[in-house]
C-alpha cells in the first residue's frame, strides 16, 4: 500500500482503500457553519494575541500560539479576519 498526503477536507488512500477492503462506505467529515462572532463579544486577551500574530506575520517572524480551546481559537481568528480587513 502507499500513503499519501493527509488533507483534512478529502479522506486519504489509504483510508478509502481500508473502508473498501472492509465493504464500509467512506465517512464524509461535515463542515458546520457557525454564525459570526461580533467585534463587540472577542476578549481582549484574544484581540491581543491576533494583534501579535498579525504584526509577527508583517514582520516576517516565527509565531508561538500556545494551545487553547476552540471558542478561543475563532475569537483568534476573528480578530485576524477583522485586522485583514481594516488594513
Amino acid at each position: 500500500m502507499q500513503f499519501s498526503e493527509v488533507s483534512i477536507i478529502t479522506p486519504t488512500a489509504l483510508y478509502v482503500q481500508i473502508c473498501a477492503a472492509e465493504n464500509q462506505p467512506v465517512k464524509r467529515q461535515v463542515r458546520i457553519k457557525r454564525a459570526e462572532i461580533a467585534p463587540e463579544d472577542l476578549s481582549t486577551e484574544m484581540r491581543a494575541l491576533g494583534r501579535h500574530i498579525a504584526k509577527c506575520r508583517k514582520k516576517g517572524r516565527a509565531v508561538r500560539i500556545p494551545a487553547m480551546r476552540g471558542s478561543e481559537w475563532g475569537q483568534v481568528l476573528r480578530t485576524l479576519e477583522l485586522t485583514r480587513a481594516c488594513n
